[in-house]
């Protein structure tokens, strides 16, 4: 592909991803708490990192989270993206999800399906632990910085199982041994880690356990 083409490929996705931050800042300001919209990114922008093995090279994956991690910090010192940023609890959490998706792109970029499978085990079991968990009381426990539930873990476990059993499925891989240990895996480490730092761990250990475990 000509470089021309290659660079309108990586300006449109940063173009894309912008597009969200913009739609988050937007339902904010007509009322919508920062949990919310922040859910929103969390989600969308973990699920389009999903494609990214299908058309970006890994350098361009390597520019992308360097821009958008630099745009995070700066909005966070300047006190701007409260969509983002404005949650009650301390968290770095959305700081560190493009260096999560970062590590996880690096350590299994040849295998493209494991890539996918680490940025959806960070957008969807997670966002749905916190959702469900949060409506539904349960017993807690405390980690630094906040909490988790039973429920909300359960839920993560039976999310990630869920997705895990879609791609080993697609691979030709029927264990449901190997995918509920690794969704098992994944809600030991959501559950244990506070200050948003599960966002840094789960793409990364995911993409490993996709690759090894689940042989995507």
């Amino acid at each position: 592909m000509r470089a021309e083409m290659r660079l309108l490929l990586v300006l449109g996705t940063a173009l894309a991803l912008l597009g969200l931050f913009a739609v988050s800042e937007f339902a904010g300001r007509r009322g919508q708490p920062p949990e919310t919209t922040r859910r929103l990114v969390h989600v969308a922008g973990a699920g389009t990192t999903a494609l990214f093995p299908f058309y970006l090279r890994l350098t361009e994956v390597v520019a992308l989270a360097v821009v958008f991690t630099a745009f995070l910090i700066g909005t966070r010192v300047r006190g701007s993206l409260k969509s983002v940023h404005a949650v009650a609890r301390p968290t770095a959490g959305a700081l560190v999800f493009p260096a999560g998706l970062l590590l996880a792109a690096v350590t299994v970029w040849s295998h493209p399906a494991a890539v996918s499978y680490a940025a959806l085990m960070l957008a969807l079991p997670d966002p749905a632990a916190a959702v469900v968990g949060g409506r539904f009381g349960s017993r807690h426990w405390r980690v630094p910085g906040g909490g988790k539930s039973v429920i909300g873990s359960m839920t993560f476990f039976a999310v990630a199982f869920v997705v895990g059993i879609g791609f080993a499925l697609a691979a030709g891989n029927g264990s449901l041994l190997a995918v509920a240990a690794a969704a098992g895996v994944l809600t030991v480490i959501e559950a244990t880690l506070g200050y948003g730092l599960d966002n840094l761990f789960i793409p990364v250990v995911a993409g490993l356990l996709g690759e090894y475990w689940l042989r995507l």
